[in-house]
């Protein structure tokens, strides 16, 4: 299963209907991990996620992309000088 990032495009900015597009989300066959203030990220296949952009017009949906960190080398702690 893939995940998608569901963010309300409407035009209210203050918007009510989050709790309503989660249980959209678990009626259409799908799993919200995590919720914010106008957005939901969401577990599902390809076809649940189709099934919600149309069940949400005022949502978009995009692939969630994850970002790994670089493979940068550590710094090496340096010993304490010594001043005789």
């Amino acid at each position: 299963m893939k995940r998608y990032v569901l963010r309300y495009a409407g035009a209210s900015a203050a918007n009510d209907s989050c709790p309503e597009a989660s249980r959209l989300v678990r009626r259409a066959g799908g799993r919200v991990i995590d919720d914010a203030p106008n957005m939901l990220l969401v577990e599902g296949s390809p076809a649940t996620c189709k099934a919600l952009a149309e069940l949400l017009p005022d949502w978009t949906l995009s692939l969630d992309a994850v970002t790994p960190l670089p493979g940068v080398p550590r710094p090496a702690v340096r010993g304490a000088s010594r001043r005789s």
